[in-house]
């Protein structure tokens, strides 16, 4: 499976404008449902660098008594790299002085609580993936009560970053855990129109709480060092500025549905819902008792619907087709005739299981993979991208982050085809027009080739990331 790539930026860049933020309404996003975090339990915050916590978590540190949670830290890194070309000082005085200024900091909080430094390289941390999960594992495993991990977010731009906040919603998943993950420098490179911040939530801060004093525990990064070069500060201001907002923001991932017969989507929290975190269990039942459920191989339906898809694809010469939930292949042995390749995943074994024993050779080379979108994923670069029956299976969050890796994996221009049956969906989050709506909406290019809506809405579109125009050219 791929790894999640790691956007470059400098953190001598220009920072975002917060006033642009506060603009776009970063201040307005909804609270964290109170249900989140569950009383009693564990909260486990996951640091890659000293400061991590503070920018990101500070009000869920100072608030951690509300849940009578134990509180526990995990520190993977001193970040003795943030100034490798000072001229004051060496990597392992920086170690010292940024471990004292971590323990400076947590001492500021009135909670109880434990930490514990894995002393790994910084700025090397994908490297040790496995070592941090096991980590992160052992500590669960010495927790009592309902765990919830907070991570830094796995999308943050920073390599160290995304190597701790993707372990923990790995770890998360499979112990059933709630991962909330705090984004830092997001809010320095991503810009406003970046649609995924609008899917988070707020924790305000308690009543007391000095962001101002606690940042101040951490000179080392928002000061020079000297007036050297090499030594500048590594959390300008204009950064900073995010950090002093009165609240903490986090992205929310709820795999609690796996302790009961009925989950919690993380847009439903409250609501028995289910969602990707419990598709593979669900889809692998019915498999079990009916190889074809829904009839695709015999329905005229069903046979109509991939005859009407594959007719109106905008090419007939693909190079590598990405189909996401493939079921029993019905769909992925058309789709091969007009590819190269064809990588067809879905989350239930008991389906590919189907797909592969009524494969036949074609000249195209078809590969049924069992994954879980969004959080496994397929290697390879994918010129069209059909997301068909599958959507609905989604909370927004994570439709949102399958359309992350879309855009990861697919060249300037490439085809997405989205089709989904418009009748009530019971158990599940989104209908199939929320499922189109998000996907049109998040590429603000692209060329309509063929839109149709009747029992099943299909679009058919050519997404252009360049700055080149497209045409609109709607086709009913």
């Amino acid at each position: 499976m791929q790894s999640q790539m790691s956007m470059r930026f400098s953190h001598q860049d220009r920072s975002t404008r917060e006033d642009a933020w506060v603009q776009a309404g970063a201040l307005d996003l909804p609270a964290v449902p109170e249900s989140t975090i569950a009383r009693g339990g564990t909260i486990i915050v996951l640091a890659a660098h000293p400061d991590d916590e503070a920018l990101g978590a500070a009000a869920l540190l100072a608030r951690a008594d509300e849940w009578s949670c134990q509180l526990k830290v995990l520190l993977f890194s001193a970040g003795e790299k943030s100034h490798p070309e000072s001229p004051t000082y060496t990597g392992d005085q920086l170690k010292s002085i940024r471990l004292e200024e971590f323990d400076r900091a947590l001492s500021t909080f009135d909670k109880a609580h434990s930490s514990r430094f894995l002393d790994l390289p910084d700025g090397q941390l994908p490297e040790y993936s496995s070592q941090i999960r096991d980590v992160i594992r052992q500590e669960i495993a010495r927790s009592h009560g309902p765990v919830t991990l907070v991570a830094p977010y796995s999308r943050d731009g920073h390599c160290d970053h995304e190597a701790v906040g993707a372990a923990a919603l790995d770890i998360g998943r499979s112990h059933y855990a709630v991962v909330l993950e705090y984004p830092i420098w997001f809010w320095h490179w991503a810009a406003p129109t970046d649609p995924r911040w609008q899917a988070w939530a707020i924790l305000p801060d308690p009543q007391g709480l000095d962001r101002n004093a606690l940042l101040a525990c951490y000179p080392s990064q928002t000061e020079a060092l000297s007036d050297q070069h090499g030594d500048e500060a590594i959390l300008t201001s204009a950064h900073l500025e995010h950090f002093i907002r009165s609240h903490d923001t986090f992205v929310i991932t709820d795999f609690r549905s796996g302790e009961a017969s009925a989950g919690y989507g993380q847009e439903g929290i409250g609501r028995p819902i289910n969602d990707a975190s419990t598709a593979s269990a669900v889809f692998d039942d019915v498999h079990r008792e009916r190889s074809d459920p829904w009839t695709v191989w015999e329905s005229e339906y069903e046979i109509a619907k991939r005859e009407t898809l594959v007719s109106h694809l905008p090419s007939t010469s693909f190079s590598h087709i990405l189909e996401i939930g493939c079921s029993v292949g019905a769909l992925t042995r058309e789709l091969a005739a007009y590819s190269v390749r064809v990588t067809a995943v879905d989350a239930s074994c008991e389906a590919l299981k189907t797909a592969k024993r009524l494969h036949t050779t074609t000249a195209t080379e078809i590969a049924f993979l069992h994954a879980t979108v969004p959080y496994e994923w397929p290697e390879g670069h994918f010129d069209c991208v059909v997301l068909s029956e599958t959507g609905f299976y989604l909370t927004r969050a994570q439709l949102q982050r399958t359309l992350e890796r879309i855009d990861e994996s697919t060249p300037s221009r490439f085809v997405l085809v989205l089709c989904h049956w418009k009748g009530d969906i019971e158990d599940w989050p989104l209908t199939a027009d929320e499922v189109h709506d998000a996907c049109l909406d998040y590429w603000p290019r692209m060329r309509t080739d063929f839109r149709s809506e009747a029992e099943y809405r299909l679009d058919i579109v050519t997404v252009d990331k360049t700055d080149d125009f497209l045409p609109a050219e709607a086709v009913e």
